[in-house]
């Protein structure tokens, strides 16, 4: 295997790179700006916050921001990760619950269909077959778990990429227990798409936004979406990706070739996309308000 080491303790990955800078000055701002961590989040009393035109469907509370996913086969059914667990909502975004998962960074969260979930972050890579109620270790044999981006491919959801801090880009063909080396480098942000079955990887590194149809081995340029980029997500089939940026949520109907604003223009740290219903597009903002739209990112009104 590519990453072959000898057996012990795993090696120290070198300093903070290049990507995190301004990520950390976000959660930061997160930090000092919350409140704490509540039981059950919901928007607080009086008018609902607005950004731009775009209005919040809940104020999350948590102490940052990591990722943001649907159940692959309900729009209604969300979850949301941060640094002490994670976070789910069965109404749409309106309101949300604790799972089963608590103290564990969840900055990475893959849904796939049924109660599976996996979650990857800060020394952290663990799985539930149960909704989120009990989870457990991922085997694997990884040179370092401080894992800053996790993505699954939407037709075979044993195959994977993990982006170990450190390490690079590694690729998975058995629900992450064994891992190559694809890419050394860094890779903190990851999407991957399929369409007329070839699967497509894109991928922001030092050299910017680009995309890889053999797995991470070699990359071809995409045009930057404008701004810093915090997170990516797309439909399955890759129709529609978009990009949540410092500048506002970017999106882009040709596989990253070219990208348009949308109605959002808040800091979109992360975002997701609803697999069942490419319509849908959500947001969480640095001061952990969750926003949602029913129109590709068009208009951003709040619950009704």
């Amino acid at each position: 295997m590519a990453n072959k080491r000898s057996r012990g303790a795993r090696r120290r990955p070198p300093p903070t790179p290049w990507w995190r800078t301004w990520r950390i000055l976000i959660v930061a701002f997160v930090s000092l700006g919350a409140v704490g961590l509540i039981a059950v989040a919901v928007v607080s009393g009086g008018p609902a916050p607005t950004v731009g035109g775009a209005t919040a469907w809940a104020t999350l509370g948590t102490r940052d921001v990591h990722s943001l996913a649907f159940d692959p086969n309900d729009p209604q059914h969300l979850y949301f990760g941060h640094h002490n667990g994670l976070l789910e909502s069965r109404d749409g975004g309106r309101t949300w619950q604790p799972t089963g998962l608590g103290g564990a960074d969840a900055m990475n969260v893959r849904a796939a269909s049924g109660t599976a979930l996996q979650i990857a972050g800060h020394n952290v890579y663990q799985e539930t077959s149960d909704g989120g109620r009990t989870w457990a270790t991922v085997p694997n044999d990884l040179p370092g778990l401080d894992l800053h981006a996790f993505v699954t491919d939407p037709a075979d959801q044993a195959h994977a990429w993990a982006y170990a801090v450190g390490f690079g880009l590694f690729e998975s063909r058995d629900q992450g227990r064994h891992l190559e080396l694809r890419q050394p480098g860094d890779w903190p942000v990851l999407v991957v798409t399929r369409a007329s079955g070839a699967t497509e990887l894109i991928g922001l590194s030092a050299a910017g936004l680009g995309a890889s149809s053999d797995g991470g081995v070699t990359w071809q340029p995409l045009a930057p979406p404008g701004g810093q980029i915090a997170s990516l997500a797309a439909t399955p089939d890759g129709s529609l990706l978009v990009a949540g940026t410092t500048n506002g949520l970017r999106r882009s109907a040709d596989g990253g070739k070219t990208w348009q604003p949308t109605g959002f223009s808040g800091t979109a740290v992360t975002v997701a996309v609803a697999a069942s219903d490419p319509r849908i597009v959500a947001v969480v903002d640095e001061k952990t308000r969750f926003f949602r739209s029913d129109d590709g990112g068009g208009t951003w009104p709040g619950p009704r």
